[in-house]
């Protein structure tokens, strides 16, 4: 008998010595792929979680919030500036020219 031959007897032993029988073998599996769609438990979670929240929470109000805000560039940063900017006095004024 070769290695590989002798190595699965003793797995098939070991197996049928420690199971109680077939049928609740089966029962057990059978119940375990029901309940196992692909998903961790994780994501089991957060999916019946999502479905049955109704409000959100502060955290997530935040989140959206943020996202939905676009990021300023350098140049709408500036025009938001001067647009918001005192009037020049007149030694601004001299300065600039002078510049």
């Amino acid at each position: 008998m070769n290695e590989k031959g002798f190595f699965a007897s003793m797995c098939d032993f070991f197996c049928g010595l420690f199971s109680s029988g077939s049928d609740k073998n089966t029962a057990v599996a059978s119940a375990s792929t029901a309940s196992n769609d692909g998903l961790t438990g994780v994501e089991r979670y957060i999916r019946n979680h999502a479905a049955t929240a109704k409000q959100l929470t502060g955290v997530e109000k935040y989140i959206r919030n943020q996202t939905a805000l676009k990021p300023v560039t350098g140049v709408e940063a500036y025009i938001q500036n001067q647009a918001t900017a005192k009037p020049l006095t007149g030694v601004e004024k001299y300065i600039r020219r002078q510049g």
